[in-house]
């Protein structure tokens, strides 16, 4: 029901409206992480975007600059920069970076020569006092330079109008996820996926919020339709953990292969939709507490993580964990360590890791295994 040709209808009308805007002066602001704050971005008057990449053409333009045994990641949106080939990143008019790792880092210094840029420099922990003061200063120097980019001075009142329409929004998200609470899951991860992730520019999310609603609306349809039901209700529930799911190669694999991703922790997913913004009267230090306690493993220590798997693993009647962990992302796949532990102890659950780039060479390898471990789900 959600494929191609709903994101691209969708990301078409999204796209020629932003552009209108931009033609009238509205700034468009790049982002690459979960820990940049779109809320200061909408208050400047500015529309965020979306610019991590999961294209493997543009990880090969990439590697013109970078290491080949660097994140794919990493190498596809700086591929993209080199090749102009991403309209998202071509029309944006400043840069927001996250020094989440030394990859992405140290490869925003060489999109600095490109594109006007500021790294957002994250403290290591985030589970101290001065840790947050830390944080504090550096989204008040954005703040500041967005004012100076845009024209636009941002008030207390316009962050909390923002805050209160991105959290609207996040719960519409977490809305479509939980359709998959019930004993019969009604959402394929690949639809979650395009419902959610369908818009890369966020110049209305009004509408967003509403196209969501309707597709929500769309699948409560199928608790009536008994061939949906029959086919989805004996595959196993699978959680999707790790790195962000830029390319889709596992989670289609897991999907074909019999399974069902139910729900997703990594970035963008449940571990970023699942925790609001305070909406108080300080409304830049409640930015600064909801961005800092996003469970990154570029954090250290990173509880909070193992808190969010517990939870999504009973909330949603998982089966087993996937772990999906690109090349070189040194980060998760340490971290892995603990989530395996984690997972099969305090959780009893079967766990698998996955490592991988965003070529095809080893897709055959990984249905393999993933056909695997759907079947001992399934005894």
């Amino acid at each position: 029901m959600f494929d191609d040709r709903y994101v691209s209808e969708i990301e078409e009308n999204v796209f020629e409206e932003c552009m209108e805007l931009r033609n009238h002066g509205k700034k468009i602001i790049g982002v690459y992480c979960a820990f940049t704050p779109k809320e200061i971005i909408a208050a400047a008057g500015g529309i965020p975007v979306a610019l991590c990449a999961g294209s493997q053409k543009s990880v090969e333009k990439g590697e013109l600059h970078l290491p080949r045994n660097l994140c794919p990641l990493v190498k596809s949106s700086y591929g993209h920069a080199l090749a102009d080939s991403c309209p998202y990143l071509y029309y944006s008019d400043y840069i927001l970076a996250d020094a989440t790792c030394d990859g992405k880092k140290k490869m925003f210094e060489l999109l600095g020569n490109m594109k006007p840029l500021y790294l957002l420099q994250l403290p290591q922990t985030a589970e101290t006092e001065e840790s947050l003061e830390y944080w504090l200063k550096e989204l008040y120097k954005i703040k500041e330079l967005l004012e100076k980019e845009t024209g636009v001075h941002i008030t207390d009142e316009g962050l909390r109008e923002q805050i209160k329409l991105y959290n609207q929004f996040r719960k519409s998200i977490n809305q479509v996820y939980e359709l998959n609470k019930g004993e019969v899951p009604l959402v394929y991860g690949k639809e979650i996926e395009a419902i959610t992730g369908a818009v890369t520019f966020e110049c209305n999310l009004n509408s967003r919020i509403e196209e969501i609603q309707l597709a929500i609306e769309k699948i409560k349809e199928r608790t009536k339709n008994s061939v949906f039901l029959q086919e989805i209700k004996n595959k196993p529930r699978i959680l999707l953990t790790g790195c962000p799911t830029t390319n889709k190669k596992l989670l289609n694999i897991i999907e074909e292969s019999g399974g069902v991703v139910v729900a997703m922790e990594n970035c963008g997913g449940l571990k970023t939709t699942g925790n609001l913004v305070e909406e108080t009267e300080n409304p830049m230090r409640a930015l600064g507490e909801r961005y800092l306690s996003v469970a990154c493993p570029c954090m250290s220590p990173n509880p909070k993580r193992l808190e969010i798997i517990s939870k999504i693993v009973e909330d949603y009647k998982i089966d087993g964990v996937i772990e999906l962990t690109w090349q070189a992302c040194h980060t998760y796949n340490i971290e892995a360590y603990d989530i395996k532990r984690f997972v099969t102890g305090e959780c009893n659950k079967p766990y698998m890791q996955i490592g991988t780039d965003y070529t095809d060479h080893d897709h055959q390898q990984i249905r393999v295994r993933v056909e695997a471990f759907l079947e001992l789900l399934s005894e």
